[in-house]
């Protein structure tokens, strides 16, 4: 299906994420893979390395959409990202689908869009 870019500082949130790409049908990518066209990108918005990857990557393609997961509410800083969907950790098995599926242009058949843009 898609190549999903996740950028995610805390290991144990990181591998959570991979395998919820990975059980979806996508593949995952970490922070640390060459740069190239991905098809969406998970970023904690509050980790500035993060940050500067995602955009790196992001600049690959032009406009790669960006799901932002985070403990923090969105900011300024978050909003200049332009994300798809803002969801808050923890956050629901459904919202990280709906999200990623509104990323990738997919559909999961519920109708229910993702939150708004943050």
């Amino acid at each position: 299906m898609g190549k999903v870019l996740i950028c995610e500082p805390h290991p144990e949130v990181r591998e959570l994420l991979q395998r919820i790409v990975v059980r979806l049908g996508h593949e995952a990518l970490l922070e640390d893979a060459r740069l190239q066209v991905v098809d969406a990108i998970l970023l904690e918005p509050a980790h500035a390395p993060s940050v500067e990857r995602a955009r790196a990557f992001r600049a690959a393609d032009g406009d790669t959409p960006i799901v932002c997961t985070s403990i923090d509410l969105p900011d300024a800083g978050s909003r200049r990202l332009d994300p798809v969907a803002f969801l808050i950790k923890p956050f629901a098995l459904p919202d990280i689908e709906r999200a990623l599926g509104h990323a990738l242009g997919t559909s999961n058949g519920n109708g229910k869009g993702t939150s708004p843009r943050a």
